[in-house]
């Protein structure tokens, strides 16, 4: 097994043994660069490693590698909007393969929130226009880290035509048609748990200016819809159900986004920023409940833990075995934690720490060395 680590200077590569037990760590990859997300391509002969993200002074980029992430590629032809968008690329939040059916084809998600497709294996890239001219874009707004983003691309493990990409904030979209079209899936995930009810009343109280903003909503869409899913994930034994981490909940469908339930109920808290699905079909997702007060602290409090559901989240567990704690005090950005095909769950830090569990969550090891601050874990075999 490999974990791919991506941070704010640089990409590690972790690789275990069979019993994922023990682990090594490769030497810094891309030193320097911010890496906001990694994947691999295993279609081909020759594994190829995927890394996006952007540099303060050399810009947005989508970086390969054929020989393990000892040499890179980093250019990125074609990675721009059109002139007469007068919108201009920033950085790439999220790279994913197309599927085996679809080979070459390749995905980078940007900021600001862009889709762009690539035919021949990440070398070239072009934008996609059904999205980024997409009629709703007027309605997609800035997020706490700037611009509107494009961060999750998910692929349906078996169907071409169908792939969903999500905004914050914008929502969530999905085309059934192989991207001719791109319908809006997000609008009927109304949050109903008591804890985000209590935010907006005190947001009231203590910060009166904003009350009573209107932000605009596209047309047939309820204002009180979630219109920033954090992480949204496709259960991929089950791709009717989709899980998502949003600002104020988490949220459940069964049906490919027609209708959503707020499953928030038994967390310590509705924020947070990850969101991982289990891969063996035993229906579980993990989460990392984050405080949020209104000093923007948005930590965990003070022990550090994943929380699990194994029964559509009716129900949560708190996992700690293993992680730090009192005193603990860190996050997990939005691509931070991944699930692999064995049970093994993965979550990367704010501090640079990377856990490890290799029984659904219930024990955990920290493993080798102390990274810049993680942006992206993703768990990969190759």
């Amino acid at each position: 097994m490999r974990v791919l680590v991506g941070t704010r200077k640089g990409a590690w590569v972790y690789t275990s043994d069979a019993a994922r037990t023990s682990w090594t760590i490769s030497k810094p990859l891309i030193p320097g660069w911010s890496v906001s997300h990694m994947n691999v391509d295993t279609r081909r002969g020759t594994p190829r490693l995927f890394a996006a993200g952007g540099h303060w002074a050399w810009g947005p980029y989508v970086a390969h590698s054929d020989d393990g992430g000892n040499t890179w590629d980093q250019r990125s032809t074609g990675l721009a909007f059109p002139v007469d968008m007068g919108v201009t690329v920033g950085s790439v939040w999220n790279v994913q393969p197309a599927l085996a059916s679809r080979p070459g084809v390749v995905y980078a998600g940007t900021q600001p929130a862009g889709l762009f497709r690539s035919e021949d294996w990440g070398e070239t890239w072009a934008p996609v226009d059904e999205v980024n001219s997409h009629p709703w874009r007027q309605f997609w707004g800035d997020t706490g880290g700037g611009a509107s983003t494009l961060h999750t691309i998910a692929m349906h493990p078996t169907d071409p035509e169908c792939m969903y990409i999500s905004v914050a904030t914008g929502g969530t979209y999905v085309t059934r048609n192989g991207g001719k079209t791109w319908e809006i899936c997000s609008h009927r995930a109304i949050p109903t748990n008591p804890m985000q009810k209590k935010m907006w009343e005190d947001l009231a109280v203590n910060y009166p200016q904003f009350a009573d903003m209107d932000f605009p909503v596209p047309p047939g869409v309820d204002p009180a819809a979630v219109n920033e899913m954090h992480k949204m994930r496709l259960d991929p034994t089950n791709p009717k159900r989709m899980w998502a981490q949003t600002h104020v909940g988490v949220f459940r469908t069964d049906d490919g986004g027609e209708h959503w339930d707020d499953v928030t109920q038994g967390l310590p808290s509705f924020h947070g920023f990850p969101i991982g699905v289990s891969k063996t079909g035993d229906g579980a997702a993990f989460v990392v409940p984050l405080t949020f007060e209104a000093d923007n602290f948005r930590v965990v409090d003070g022990q550090f833990a994943v929380w699990r559901t194994r029964d559509g989240g009716s129900s949560w567990t708190c996992l700690t075995e293993g992680l730090p704690g009192p005193n603990d005090y860190q996050s997990v950005y939005r691509e931070g934690m991944d699930t692999d095909d064995e049970g093994g769950v993965y979550v990367g830090t704010t501090n640079g720490a990377v856990y490890a569990s290799a029984d659904g969550g219930d024990h955990w090891q920290r493993l080798p060395g102390t990274l810049p601050p993680i942006v992206s874990v993703t768990a990969a075999k190759f």
